[in-house]
């Protein structure tokens, strides 16, 4: 996964986009969301004015290995990115040596 918003070195400049520390917390928690929703349906965190929302499509996972998670990510009100994943399911992965 990609962060849509650019990043600048350094800490937040006067335009508000975050620095490259933030950027790479943000993706771990999205990916860490992405994760977590596939197994137990829904996951949101909070972090530095970022909101990071991920749901699973179907109530629960069939039979099959891969899972629809809708991801959305906010900076305030501003929506940063909004996506449909196709993952892993986490219950599967587990079990696959």
């Amino acid at each position: 996964m990609q962060a849509s918003i650019v990043a600048v070195s350094g800490s937040r400049s006067s335009l508000g986009y975050p620095g490259a520390e933030e950027l790479r917390m943000l993706r771990a928690i999205a990916q860490l969301a992405l994760l977590e929703a596939a197994r137990h349906g829904e996951y949101r965190a909070t972090f530095h004015g970022f909101s990071v929302l991920a749901r699973r499509q179907c109530p629960i996972p069939g039979d099959g290995v891969v899972v629809a998670v809708n991801l959305c990510v906010r900076l305030g009100r501003t929506i940063v990115e909004r996506s449909l994943v196709h993952t892993m399911d986490s219950a599967v992965m587990e079990q696959i040596p």
